[in-house]
């Protein structure tokens, strides 16, 4: 019962197996809605909200039987939402939370949740998927990363015309099939944390150099950089193909800004002998030995090199070893003392922080 009236509720307890990592106290919310549009338009029908507790989980649905029961409706899940530590949502951020705002104030509730803490899980899955996944919709997602197929008794797309025939003509044919598939999608989400949260530890014991990129690139941008350098280092670690050089490239930049043009040169020529056809790392080799060694005759030789390993991509290469080879017949003889000069400073200079072979997550 609510200031509003009664409001349709129904709750029960799955049992939950134990989840590792556990990602703690966290309501997971979902929604079906009339339409996608977002608008002032567009009603919420039914939302499922899942919390872990001691004996399973506990899935509370909340139903609009009609349009003039909102308050009531509004106003019971405001309250379920309001005990929760945290949420997390499946496109909840762009979706979820911004149409529920929307059918709170327009109820004349409050349009914001007190919770310091959302997690959007599709962002997580966006960042950390989404080299191996065609598509980020939540049943692709469920059978590529959780590796089930889910027996759904409708599709997505049928969830609003199932609530139209209900309001037009009482028709329970498709309803209820719309809210067990509500249902099943909030039961998914708790499962699909966890296993993101360990992914985040990188405690995946398949993870490839794709998956070290992904993760070193996600973990960096949130500003765990310890932990990004090290995700990173062990795609570097695999010294071979497209992903391992992106990594190396990234860790090389870092090196150069903080003034390890040493551990750089040494980084680039150990990848340069695992990424043989990557024109990438010959060509950031080259500008470090050009810009940053200042020797350019080192340099034309790697680009030479690379000319000969690559000879579809020697053309693009060409403008560069006519420069170079300018400046090496331009350099007279004070290129010995320069030399001598960078030999001292080099070992002065911060090398990497740990060795790049090293597999630790």
């Amino acid at each position: 019962m609510t200031p509003f009236g009664s409001a349709a509720v129904r709750q029960d307890v799955i049992p939950l197996p134990r989840l590792d990592p556990d990602p703690g106290s966290v309501a997971y919310v979902d929604t079906e809605t009339t339409g996608l549009g977002g608008g002032a338009g567009t009603y919420v029908f039914a939302a499922a909200v899942a919390t872990p507790i001691d004996c399973g989980l506990r899935v509370a649905q909340f139903f609009l039987p009609e349009p003039g029961m909102e308050s009531a409706f509004l106003h019971a899940l405001r309250e379920e939402l309001e005990r929760a530590e945290s949420l997390a949502t499946f496109n909840g951020g762009s979706f979820d939370l911004p149409v529920l705002r929307t059918r709170w104030v327009m109820a004349r509730m409050p349009g914001e949740l007190s919770h310091a803490a959302h997690v959007d899980l599709l962002t997580l899955v966006r960042a950390l998927y989404r080299h191996r996944l065609e598509t980020c919709t939540l049943r692709f997602v469920e059978e590529r990363v959780l590796g089930y197929e889910r027996d759904d008794p409708l599709p997505s797309a049928l969830v609003p015309e199932a609530y139209f025939d209900y309001l037009r003509a009482g028709s329970l044919d498709f309803l209820e099939a719309a809210l067990e598939h509500n249902r099943l999608d909030v039961i998914s989400l708790v499962h699909l944390h966890s296993r993101l949260l360990r992914r985040l530890q990188g405690a995946d014991v398949d993870m490839d150099a794709d998956d070290w990129l992904a993760l070193g690139r996600h973990r960096w941008r949130r500003g765990a950089r310890a932990d990004g350098w090290r995700a990173l280092r062990n795609a570097t670690a695999f010294a071979q193909g497209e992903a391992s050089a992106t990594a190396g490239l990234l860790i090389t930049r870092r090196l150069v800004r903080r003034g390890s043009i040493a551990g750089a040169d040494q980084l680039l020529n150990w990848l340069e002998s695992g990424a043989r056809e990557d024109m990438r790392v010959s060509l950031a080799r080259a500008r470090l030995l050009e810009w940053h060694r200042r020797d350019p005759e080192q340099a034309l030789m790697v680009v030479e090199d690379a000319q000969r390993r690559m000879p579809d991509a020697a053309g693009d290469l060409e403008h560069r070893r006519t420069r170079l080879l300018r400046k090496v017949e331009l350099g007279g003889g004070d290129r010995l003392g320069r030399r001598r000069k960078r030999r001292q400073r080099d070992v002065r200079e911060v090398q990497l922080e740990a060795p790049i072979l090293d597999g630790t997550a």
